[in-house]
């Protein structure tokens, strides 16, 4: 699953490596889950589904924010492994290997981890202090033992990751840290496979989301539901 707002640069780039990447795994599907772009994104994700049979396009007129498209598209999935990744492949395509050979063996949620021994990174002073600050408020509110709770390179099995999604309130940002909080209060063992990580200048999570992020940690940590 590949979500995208207004990124149409990067889709052209990276969509054909991706789709070469994923082809030595045999059986499988790419699903453009296109938000709201006004910059041509959903059009060229038309127009690659059009060409190569295994792409498949989900849009909205209007954006609603990366977790109810990255739902979206889970819902549609219909390998018996789902992954998403960022578009602009800031985790390296050979990473793919390590992640879904950790699903096929048993585990059914792994991912990506830019804090855990044996990984590498490039990114700002000030992302990076933001970043662990973040992580480490989640340590402390839910005594999760989970290293990188956001990167955007995650592998589950199907059928856990299409029951667990139900609980999910979250449709923006705070989607992958409340799916991997809600997963550890059910038990289930968090894999974080380390890897290589590239800052993209153009992301899209600003200093302004701080406290959205906050709050919204907050909001899990003093409800059940």
């Amino acid at each position: 699953m590949l979500p995208i707002f207004d990124e149409r640069e990067k889709l052209e780039e990276n969509l054909p490596k991706i789709y070469e990447a994923a082809r030595k795994f045999g059986d499988f599907e790419i699903i453009v889950a296109e938000d709201g772009s006004t910059d041509g994104s959903k059009e060229l994700a038309e127009s690659f589904s059009r060409r190569l049979k295994r792409v498949r396009v989900i849009s909205k007129k209007e954006r609603r924010g990366r977790g109810a498209a990255l739902k979206d598209a889970i819902r549609l999935a219909r390998g018996k492994t789902i992954c998403y990744m960022d578009i602009d492949l800031s985790v390296p395509l050979k990473f793919m290997d390590s992640a879904i050979y950790e699903v096929e063996h048993g585990a059914k949620f792994v991912t990506g981890s830019r804090y855990v021994h044996g990984s590498k990174i490039r990114r700002s002073p000030y992302r990076w202090i933001s970043s662990r600050s973040y992580n480490l408020i989640l340590k402390l509110l839910f005594d999760s033992k989970v290293h990188d709770h956001q990167c955007g390179f995650k592998f589950w099995d199907a059928k856990f990751l299409k029951g667990s999604i139900r609980d999910v309130k979250d449709n923006r940002w705070f989607f992958d840290s409340e799916l991997i909080l809600r997963s550890e209060r059910k038990g289930i063992e968090i894999v974080e496979l380390p890897v290589e990580w590239r800052e993209n200048d153009n992301s899209k999570v600003r200093a302004s989301d701080i406290s959205y992020f906050l709050a919204q940690a907050l909001r899990l940590r003093f409800t059940t539901g």
